[in-house]
């Protein structure tokens, strides 16, 4: 390039000029110190913190458009809301297609506009629902972040939700029913979500005046104003605070505080709001106190205006028994507005009859035994298919609290309840050849009250065995099966078996439990029973046969849906039970000859009767069939002098036979096509067994008897706390016991407790031999058995005196006389197992119980004596091997250094060892760590529990 314009590029003269011998600058620029230290972390933090920021921002958005487009028809369902109406024509249909009841859609729900709605009614909805109602943007954060909290604590409860008006509004018009009621975080930040959109384009009267015209109130009652008319039979505009705050506390579980089913939980809530409209200055404290002493007056489910109306109305409530069942599954909303048809399990024929034979039992005992009312439930035992639901004699008599459905009410079942308690004993070992002691015993109720039980003849009649005693329904002998047992044994079999409403604590009830003393309805014992004629398996509850929509289409089907019945108990146990309440003669004494329960064809039944003949009950069941009866009044005055036996008992059979005197309403006892058995099948596993009677006892042999039945191969139920083995297996109701007549010195040593209240026991006259090989002087006898529970046993004794039955002796014979009698100054008589018992210088030692061969499960009390000097003996222990000649032992339990007399040695976990032959053994130790006397041992069985 050459400079022809004689242009100076000044710009390149001052490089051009520089001297050749410089070197060129270093082009790589100088290294910048960096920061170190704080300002490093600093400018760290200021970067993540940037980034998480702009990550934010992103799923924000993105989260933003995601869910905008996942909810956008639920979005455009909140803002273009106006409120639904009803829709369909629900009708109720009988198992044979005849027509129950047609819920015709009247328009109860009128939309209000927002000046309408009483200021009273939006003070007491805010109140109870939503303090923050009028200043929140849709959703309460401090009462979310309380949530959560509360949610973390307890991981195992139910979340609490924290919703506000807003986000109940939306959950109820923009989710399906099984969304409302799923438990799920994502469905809550939806509905938070849509809360706060709702909020930002509705003003608050708009969402409050929605809330109040579409909540649901129970009942369907969709709205404030259907809720006052349903309820109360007025306008909204005429509602008082005490209705309006009555009204607000429904929404929040409208089944649970159904006024028709739980009017206490419903006022008890409404008085709560009442208080919150005070706290939040609504009212005042004096107007608060008023509206809750205010009377309030519900009008009944159907009125007589709709009885007139509807062409049809039939078995009213077991219609709304159902609607309820259908509202808990799909929602209060798919009934009405799905236009349902619904064919339910009832037999209208046998609603008809059931119905009539009510009326007239209670018309012809009226006068004389003051009764008014009467409910009845029959059920089929192998599907639990409901066919008629009697709740009262007529659902709009006002004077006998007609609308209130008796037959899902809870009453106290007197003794219908006592097959419960001999079910659970049979699950625990006891039998048809034990004998229990109906004599008269003192229950502690509690705060320094007690109560003596008495039979329904005013006498006690001592020793019974187990089937005479629940045949005949004595008082006594369930208290004593009780005790045994545990309250919670009870409870569990009642639950399993079909009683779900005893749900206090154990320690609620007491023993008066088996006697009744809580209240179940009678439904639930309907149930119960069904559990015992399907033999042990309980069927579900059944009322609806299929739905199909107004369509056409099929909701519902119960032989695509049908649950198979649950083995609760075993079913040998449930024949047994069965076959005690199927026997006539048994129940004779109590009930004599040609009573009601007495039918021409196999029928199980139990009476029940409370006290002061508040209510009068019968149960009973064929194979196909149970027909559960109560009769007495609705507001719980006594009857005069009216029983189980003959107010309701009557009433039962005529139902029974009525039923089976008809052949369609035998149909509809068939099972796919098949008509039931007419006689109770039994199971396998049962033998029969020779049993003594109480007054074959006394002598070397047995001189009464009777056939009965028992489990085979079930473990004998023993006495823990008695100081000896008895031989309860040789003679089924009796102890076979070798025995010494008790000097007078020797009976005066033998220590015996008096009892709280001072009772003091008899004087033992005879002492037992524990002994496999008895001396020649012991006469062999067969006793009565001991009852578990020591009071029990010394009262039994009491009233035995001069009666001639033999209770078995209290204790065993002491060592001196053994030796006495078998002419020994050595070693003694043997006196408890397989080896004789060790009699050492330093004393006497031996296993009493278990006997040698015994079958054992669970925890066993090992029951003997260790009677030893301490000075010569270091302790006492008990070992166990594997197999009848162990060459290895086992210690278990711990060591022991007291002397123990005729009482409990050690506890044996049997459940912990696999089944097996076993030899247990008991030896003392002496100071040097070496036995002192020869081992005692005892070969023994473990079974599987």
């Amino acid at each position: 390039m050459t400079n022809q314009g004689n242009y100076r590029l000044e710009y390149l003269e001052k490089y051009q000029k520089q001297p050749a011998d410089k070197k060129r600058p270093n082009s790589t620029p100088p290294k910048k110190k960096k920061p170190r230290g704080c300002m490093r972390v600093f400018l760290w933090l200021i970067q993540l913190g940037l980034i998480g920021l702009l990550l934010t921002i992103i799923f924000s958005i993105g989260g933003y458009i995601y869910l905008s487009n996942q909810l956008a028809d639920a979005i455009d369902q909140v803002v273009a809301f106006r409120g639904t109406g009803l829709g369909g024509t629900p009708r109720f249909y009988d198992r044979n297609g005849n027509l129950l009841f047609e819920l015709t859609p009247t328009e109860k729900r009128r939309w209000l506009a927002y000046p309408e709605i009483p200021p009273v009614v939006i003070n007491a909805t805010v109140a109870a629902e939503d303090d923050t109602f009028w200043t929140n943007p849709g959703f309460d954060p401090a009462a979310i972040v309380a949530a959560v909290i509360s949610n973390f604590r307890q991981e195992n409860g139910r979340p609490v939700g924290a919703s506000t008006i807003t986000q109940q509004l939306v959950r109820h018009i923009a989710f399906t029913y099984e969304e409302r009621v799923s438990v799920s975080y994502e469905r809550k930040l939806r509905e938070i979500f849509l809360a706060f959109i709702m909020t930002r384009q509705r003003s608050k009267q708009e969402i409050i005046q929605m809330y109040l015209n579409e909540i649901y109130y129970g009942n369907l009652a969709y709205g404030i104003e259907a809720a006052a008319q349903t309820y109360f039979g007025k306008t909204v505009i005429d509602l008082t605070l005490a209705e309006a705050a009555f009204l607000a506390g429904l929404p929040q579980s409208p089944l649970q505080l159904d006024p028709y089913t739980n009017f206490e939980g419903a006022k008890s809530r409404q008085e709560l709001i009442l208080d919150l409209m005070a706290e939040d200055g609504y009212i005042t404290p004096e107007e608060a106190a008023a509206a809750k002493e205010a009377p309030l007056t519900i009008i009944p489910r159907i009125s007589e205006t709709d009885q007139t109306e509807q062409t049809t109305l039939e078995a009213a409530h077991f219609v709304l028994y159902v609607q309820n069942e259908l509202e808990k599954r799909y929602g209060p909303d798919a009934l009405i507005r799905g236009g349902w048809q619904v064919v339910t399990s009832l037999d209208l024929n046998i609603q008809h009859m059931a119905e009539q034979m009510a009326r007239e039992q209670v018309a012809a005992r009226r006068e004389a035994h003051d009764v008014s009312n009467a409910a009845v439930v029959v059920l089929k035992p192998g599907t639990g298919e409901i066919l008629a639901m009697v709740g009262s004699l007529d659902y709009f008599d006002e004077s006998i609290d007609g609308q209130v459905n008796v037959a899902l009410s809870p009453r106290q079942p007197g003794s219908s309840i006592k097959p419960v308690t001999y079910a659970a004993a049979m699950e625990r070992g006891w039998s048809t050849g034990d004998v229990l002691w109906d004599v008269p015993i003192k229950l502690d109720l509690g705060g320094g009250e007690t109560m003596t039980p008495v039979n329904y003849d005013g006498r006690y009649h001592g020793p019974v065995l187990f089937r005479d005693a629940l045949a005949n329904s004595y008082n006594i002998p369930p208290v004593q099966l009780i005790r045994d047992i545990g309250i919670p044994a009870f409870i569990a079999t009642a639950r399993k078996m079909g009683i779900e409403s005893l749900r206090e604590p154990p320690g609620y009830y007491g023993l008066a439990l088996t006697l009744g003393g809580g209240e179940v309805p009678l439904l639930e014992m309907t149930h119960a029973y069904a559990t015992l004629a399907n033999l042990g398996k309980r069927p579900s509850l059944v009322s609806v046969l299929k739905i199909t929509d107004s369509r056409g289409n099929v909701i519902f089907d119960l032989q695509n849906n049908r649950l198979p019945p649950v083995n609760v108990l075993d079913p040998r146990i449930a024949y047994i039970i069965t076959d005690i309440l199927d026997d006539d003669q048994a129940r004779v004494p109590a009930m004599g000859r040609n009573n009601p329960l007495e039918l021409p064809f196999p029928a199980a039944a139990k009476t029940g009767t409370t006290n002061d003949f508040r209510d009068n009950w019968t149960i009973g069941y064929t194979p196909g069939v149970v027909v559960g009866v109560w009769m007495g009044n609705s507001d719980g005055h006594p009857m005069r002098n009216s029983s189980g036996l003959q107010g309701a008992a009557p009433l039962w059979r005529r139902i029974m036979e009525g039923i089976y005197a008809d052949p369609g309403m035998r149909n509809s006892l068939m099972i796919d096509g098949r008509f039931p058995p007419t006689e109770f099948l039994r199971p396998d596993g049962i033998e029969e067994r020779r049993v003594c009677l109480p007054w074959g006892t006394g002598g070397g042999q047995c001189t009464a008897f009777r056939t009965d039945l028992f489990i085979v191969g079930a473990p004998i139920h023993g006495i823990p706390r008695v100081p000896y083995s008895p031989n309860a297996s040789e003679t089924p109701g009796a102890w076979t016991l070798a025995v010494l007549p008790l000097p007078p010195e020797e009976a005066q040593r033998i220590v015996q407790p008096a009892l709280s209240d001072g009772t003091q026991p008899p004087v033992p006259t005879y002492c037992v031999v524990n002994s496999t090989r008895p001396p020649e002087q012991a006469t062999v006898r067969l006793y009565l058995p001991i009852p578990p529970y020591y009071p029990d046993e010394v009262r039994a004794r009491l009233w035995a005196r001069g009666t001639g039955f033999q209770m078995a002796p209290p204790t065993v014979c002491p060592t001196s006389l053994l030796r006495a009698a078998s002419g020994e100054s050595g070693s003694g008589a043997s006196a408890g197992g397989e080896s004789a018992p060790p009699v050492t210088g330093n004393g006497q030692y031996f296993i009493a119980s278990p006997s040698p061969g015994a079958q054992l499960s669970g925890l066993v009390s090992i029951v003997g004596t260790a009677d030893f000097n301490p000075a010569q003996v270091q302790y006492y222990k008990l070992e166990i091997g594997n197999g009848r000649s162990p060459t290895t032992w086992t210690t278990f339990g711990t060591t022991h250094n007291q002397p123990v007399r005729n009482g409990v040695l050690e506890q044996l976990h049997a459940d912990a060892l696999p089944p097996g032959e076993y030899t247990i053994r008991l030896v003392l130790v002496g100071h040097d760590g070496n036995f002192i006397g020869p081992p005692h041992t005892v070969p023994i069985v473990i079974v599987a529990p």
